[in-house]
């Protein structure tokens, strides 16, 4: 996985002073970069969403997806990020009524603690599928969320992102990072939207909350199974069980909660060394 925590503009040197064992010395404290940019579609303005300024692609497709403008990738036809800019131009083959969502909303914050509040107010998509439920090992939720606490990206450097994954029960296939916790969620759905990966097998995890948007943006996204470092809301877990996902909680040293609703088969082996006679 590539190293973003020395990739040019996406941290900044902001002078402070250290307080340290009853000593102070000033330095310079790196933070994450905050950039707005707008989205245009269709030569119409959308929204702005303030945002680490990388994988703007899928954070904006991803967010379209979650908010149901998107339905196939057939539908976008043109998709370009202006950096100097600060835009996000793109050109899609869709019905009116679909932007009309979104539409004229104005400026977003970076996506966390509710900075993104549209999701909640749409429909969280049709039911998954559940006919083949993916079985889990407990033990692999324990391992793809290891492996995202020890990501070496800007989190590393600046203390101050979320970060989101995608994973297989063996192996975590990408890390994207943001401000906020459902920016970095929409980064992994539009990866996922614009590489036709398959998800109904997968895992979706996060190290922020669980909320109902968030939620929501694994229903849209298709995923059968949201893991977080954190914990989840009373919504979240709620509108779970309406739409058969399942919801792995407070994944810390090799213990979780687990709140089974149909989406995938947890699987407990019991270690040798605890197992009876």
């Amino acid at each position: 996985m590539n190293d973003l925590s020395k990739a040019p503009g996406l941290t900044v040197d902001i002078p402070a002073i250290r307080y340290e064992s009853g000593h102070a010395r000033p330095m310079d404290v790196p933070v994450a970069a905050e950039i707005p940019y707008t989205l245009f579609v269709n030569d119409r303005e959308i929204l702005s969403i303030s945002t680490l300024p990388c994988n703007l692609k899928e954070l904006f497709v991803g967010f379209l997806v979650s908010e149901g403008v998107l339905l196939s990738r057939n539908e976008i036809l043109t998709c370009h990020v202006d950096h100097p800019g600060k835009i996000v131009m793109m050109e899609l083959d869709v019905p009116d009524t679909r932007l009309g969502r979104i539409e004229e909303r104005g400026m977003l914050t970076s996506g966390c603690a509710g900075g993104m509040v549209f999701s909640v107010m749409t429909d969280p998509g049709p039911p998954r599928q559940t006919t083949v439920r993916p079985s889990v090992p407990a033990r692999s939720i324990v391992a793809r969320m290891g492996e995202l606490d020890k990501y070496q990206g800007i989190y590393r450097v600046t203390r101050g992102v979320h970060g989101a994954s995608l994973a297989t029960r063996d192996k975590t296939l990408v890390i994207l990072e943001d401000l906020g916790r459902h920016n970095a969620v929409d980064k992994i759905v539009g990866h996922c939207f614009l590489e036709g990966i398959e998800t109904s097998d997968k895992l979706l995890l996060t190290t922020g909350r669980v909320t109902s948007e968030v939620l929501t943006k694994a229903s849209h996204g298709g995923f059968p199974l949201v893991v977080s470092r954190s914990s989840a809301s009373a919504m979240a877990l709620h509108l779970a069980r309406q739409f058969s996902i399942d919801v792995a909680t407070y994944v810390r040293a090799g213990r979780f909660n687990y709140f089974a609703n149909g989406g995938a088969e947890l699987v407990v082996e019991e270690d040798a060394d605890t197992r009876s006679d």
